[in-house]
Order: C-alpha cells, then structure tokens, then sequence
C-alpha cells in the first residue's frame, strides 16, 4: 500500500498514522497517546471486528491507518470530521486527488451528475471511478484488492413518542451537552474559544453555555453590514459580553480572494472528490486571523449539529402534531431555502422518500435524464436504509430516521464537514462539540415529535441565552428569519457605536437591507460572493442559477467563471454526464 497524508497533524508510529483527539473512558488521548491506542490493535494482528471494537470505545473526532503486514485499516470517527480516500489498487491519502492521480482514474458518469446536481456526492464514492472516501462511523479493510466495511458507529434516531417514557428527555440531552462541553473544555485547556456566530440556535447555544461557564469565548461573523445575521450576531455577542469581530464582504474583495494564489490552491486541496470546497467563511477566517483579530492560539468550534437533519425533515401523513419551525445557525444563512414545515404531506413510505430527496436536493439544475434517475434512485435508496430492508421504513417514527440517515451520511458527512477545511487552512485547532458521541446519542433518543424543526434543540438554545444574557423570552427566540427591519436599522447603534465610523464610514443606515426573497440575485446576495464571477459570465446566462450551481460546473472544467469565452449552459436544463454514455 501507498499512503501519502499530506496534512502535518499527523502522528505515526510504526504501522499507524493518527490525527485528532479521542475520549476513552475520562482519558484524553491525542497524538503519541491515540497511536499507541491503535498500536494496540495493530500489535495483536488486527482483525477488523477488533479494530471496529477499539474504534466503537473512542468518542472524539479522528482518524487512523493501521498496517499490520497483511492488510490495511482505515478508521473514520462517527461525523467523519476528518476524510481519508483510498483506491482498491493500494493507494491512500488525505487528499482525494492524490489517489486519483495515482490511479490515474477516470470520471464515472453516474457520480459526476451526482455532484453536478447536490454540490457532494452520497455513499463511500467519489465522482473518480476507483477513489472512495471513508464514511462516518466505519473502520475500512484494504487487503490486496478487496475493500470490505464496517460500520461500528450508525444513527438511526428513534425514540419513542411516548410522553411518560420521555418525561426525561429534556434533562438527558442537557446532559449530554454537559458532557460534551467538559470534553470541550479538556481539549481547550487554557486556550480561548472561537465561534462562528450567527443569527441562528446553535452556535447562540454553544457560545451562551461557554459563557456561563466563565470560558474565555470570541465571536465572529462575516458578510454584508445590515444582513440579519450579521446584526442578530452583532446583539447576541454585545448582550452576552464577549468580544466579536466582523469581516465585511463586497464582490471586488471577493475577486481578489478567490481569484488569488490562496483561493486558487484552497479550492484544489480542499476537493477531494465527494464535496464542493466550503467557501463563505473562507476569506473571513483568512483575514480576521491574518489582521490578528482572531488569536491562532485558539479552539475554534462551529455549530454544526447532529440536530441539523431533523431540521430538512419532511412531513409525513399519520403523525400526531407538528412540530415548530427552527433555524440554521452556526455561521450566516446564505441560501432563502424554504421551511419543510410548509410543504406538502409524504407518506411514510420508501419511495416516497426517494422522491422527496430527489426533489428537494438533487435541484441545483433542472435535469430530464432517465439512466441518471435510475442510478440516483438506487444511491438514495440504500443512504436511507443503510444495511436495512425497505421494510423497516413503515411509519412517521421510522421514515423520519430514514431520512436523517441520509442526511448524516450524506451531505452533512461530506459538503457540511468540510467546514472543517476552511479552519485547517488557516492553520488553525478546531472541536465539534455539537457532534460530540454523547450528544449523538442523546439527539437519537428525542421522539420525532421533539426532534422536528430542532425543535428540542432549539429550545435548549433559547433558554440557555435567555438566561446568561437576561433577556426577554422574545428577545432570546429571535433568528435571521425575524429580525425586523427596524433591529437591522439599530444594531450597530445600539450595540457596537464606535464600529459606526469605522464599518459604515458615519452612516448609521446600513448597506445591506434586502430582501430575503431577493437573495438569489447576484447583487442582493448578502455575502457578495457573486464577486467570484465575471460580469459577463452572469450576462449570458438566460435563465440564472444559484453560486453552488456554477461552482460544481467549474469544478468539473465545464465553466469558467473568469470569462464569458468558454461554454455557458445556454438554458436551465443541464445535461448530465450520463446522457453520453
């Protein structure tokens, strides 16, 4: 085998490569100390049910290659934080394209329209023939040519709708969360923690909770002055009392970024194959960090969330009661997505599923492609079930698992994880601690009823704020989604005077007072990121389509988004890879 990791967090030992931290038991193993734990594995001719075990004991975000003479193993944590890629025929990297370069693997059709259509591709594959990625939760066994699975971690949330048996499921996951801000804390240490600070739940909840626990804690946010989030950030750091700091975007300073040797090497080593290089708070970790605005020395902690999916979820005929609407939250919204409360009934059924999937997530073009659909149906199918039947999606309870599994697998897995790439980038330490093990565990436990819309989540991060910044009740459920136009007016004013002079030049009406009906278009967008794309790119465009839509066409070479001079799609329908087979 050839193993190539090109990131220098890398600890390895004789026969093991490790990176990350993992719990086990109240140990804190990292480094030297999380090899040797492997090693152990490895020391006594590792098979991969006892290499699933050690892995299943560990509660952390890693990664890990054994060798042990025969065969080789590779180990994801359950969010699979950190990627690792590997082709049948030996080779194995942290880096997608360094497998497929050594392979020299072709395009597959089918996993190319895939990514076209969703910004990621779904399953253990790559749009590479060949090249596949580990998958969230799974040990890997490379022996020769044959690759065999284990998945040791799943997530198939089910608890029950009983009300008497849930009497306790508030308390559990707020200690869950207790759990997982003490780990926080372990691997912190003394250092500040950093969080990207929006106008949603989850990164109020995580800053709101650190607070309360003396932390020294730092917020930031990026985007456009006057843009909800940006303004509800701006309130909930002032009320909470810890310092913020904001990277303003506009197009010309967004071409300068992306269009640099920064951006330019960042898009090609953080696509690995299966997800579209996370972009929005690229520049702004880059700049506040290069201005010192932002410590390095620092833990810096997203909120993305295992809570996340039971956001999308669809609603399904036979269930009791609707649950009530969230938001997204750990950095600014930038998509107007519609609220899954809103939309029709489906029921519980597994091709019902498919179809929803295939109609609320394979949508960044229009499509008409009969070979595509069938190979698209297949993948969603088994994302859903996993090793299950068909059969065990019969109800709201179960379609509702379903359809997070998916998610967790899926997208959040590949396009939302990479996040974490925008952090490494800049050189910087980061923790999940929203996608801490416990706090998995406790999520699966919270009926469905409880789950929707995040709805216990949410909940959670509402009364936490509340109580640690003394606020309102109505003040402390605000999102980007209800912030008034008169708070947008105010907040610098109210809560940051002095940025007044320096952030809007004097002027207390801010730049940015668009709609959110009106943030698909190019210049309403609030991160300016169409910046990216030349004028007349835009321009020939007939019928325009979103920035993930023309970034997954220039990925592939089927755009340039510098010059008109190249092919443009000359309609709303693409034509998929799979037409030409």
């Amino acid at each position: 085998m050839q193993t190539v990791l090109r990131h220098d967090g890398w600890t390895r030992t004789d026969g093991v490569a490790v990176r990350g931290r993992a719990f086990e038991g109240g140990q804190l193993l990292e480094g030297p100390s999380l090899a040797a734990r492997f090693a152990d594995a490895e020391g006594t001719d590792a098979e991969l049910e006892g290499v699933a075990d050690l892995a299943a004991d560990l509660e952390g975000f890693f990664a890990a290659v054994l060798e042990d003479g025969n065969a080789t193993y590779l180990v994801a944590d359950g969010a699979r934080s950190i990627p690792l890629y590997y082709g049948a025929e030996g080779s194995i990297s942290d880096r997608g394209r360094v497998v497929r370069e050594a392979l020299e693997a072709p395009t597959d059709p089918v996993l190319e329209s895939e990514f076209l259509l969703t910004r990621y591709v779904t399953g253990p594959e790559t749009i590479w023939s060949g090249v596949y990625a580990t998958q969230p939760g799974e040990v890997v066994r490379l022996d020769d040519s044959e690759i065999t699975r284990r998945t040791y971690r799943e997530y198939w949330p089910a608890g029950s709708e009983d009300e008497r048996t849930n009497a306790n499921t508030r308390a559990s996951l707020e200690s869950a969360l207790e759990t997982a801000l003490d780990r926080l804390e372990r691997v912190a240490g003394d250092r500040p923690v950093v969080v990207p600070l929006s106008g949603g739940y989850d990164s109020r909840l995580l800053a709101s909770a650190l607070v309360e626990r003396d932390r020294e804690v730092i917020g930031f946010t990026f985007g456009r002055s006057g843009h909800p989030d940006v303004e509800l950030s701006r309130e909930i750091a002032a009320r909470l009392g810890i310092p913020w700091e904001f990277c303003d975007y506009d197009e010309s300073t967004w071409r300068e970024w992306y269009r640099g040797p920064p951006g330019r090497r960042y898009e090609r080593e953080a696509f690995g194959g299966d997800a579209l290089p996370f972009l929005a708070e690229w520049p702004a970790v880059r700049e506040l960090v290069a201005e010192g605005r932002l410590p390095t020395d620092a833990l810096y902690c997203p909120g993305h969330t295992v809570a996340t999916p039971s956001e999308r979820l669809p609603r399904f005929v036979g269930e009791r009661e609707r649950g009530e609407d969230s938001s997204v939250g750990c950095g600014p919204a930038v998509d107007a997505d519609d609220d899954a409360l809103d939309r029709g009934l489906i029921d519980p059924a597994i091709e019902d599923l498919v179809d929803y999937v295939l109609e609320h997530h394979y949508v960044l073009w229009e499509w008409d492609d009969e070979r595509f659909e069938d190979a698209a149906r297949e993948r969603i199918r088994r994302g859903l079930c996993g090793e299950r039947n068909s059969g065990a999606v019969a109800d709201p309870t179960s379609a509702a698992a379903a359809y997070e599994r998916w998610e967790w697998r899926g997208r959040m897995a590949t396009f939302t994880n990479g996040d974490l790439r925008v952090y490494e980038d800049a050189n910087l330490d980061w923790w999940l601690p929203l996608w801490d093990p416990a706090y998995v565990r406790a999520w699966e436990r919270v009926p469905l009823k409880a789950r929707r819309g995040k709805g216990l989540h949410a909940g959670l991060a509402r009364e936490q704020y509340r109580r640690v910044a003394d606020v309102p009740e109505e003040r402390a459920a605000l999102t980007d989604r209800t912030l008034s136009p008169v708070d947008r007016h105010l907040a610098l004013v109210r809560h940051a005077p002095a940025r007044q002079f320096t952030e809007r030049d004097g002027d207390w009406e801010p730049p940015f007072l668009a709609p959110r009906s009106a943030w698909s278009e190019p210049g309403s967008h609030p991160l300016a990121w169409y910046g990216i794309v030349d004028d007349g790119v835009l321009e020939a465009l007939p019928t325009f389509r979103n920035l993930y839509a023309l970034r997954t066409l220039a990925a592939r070479g089927r755009l340039d988004l510098e010059g008109a001079t190249g092919s443009i799609p000359d309609g709303p329908t693409l034509r998929l890879p799979t037409a030409g087979e």
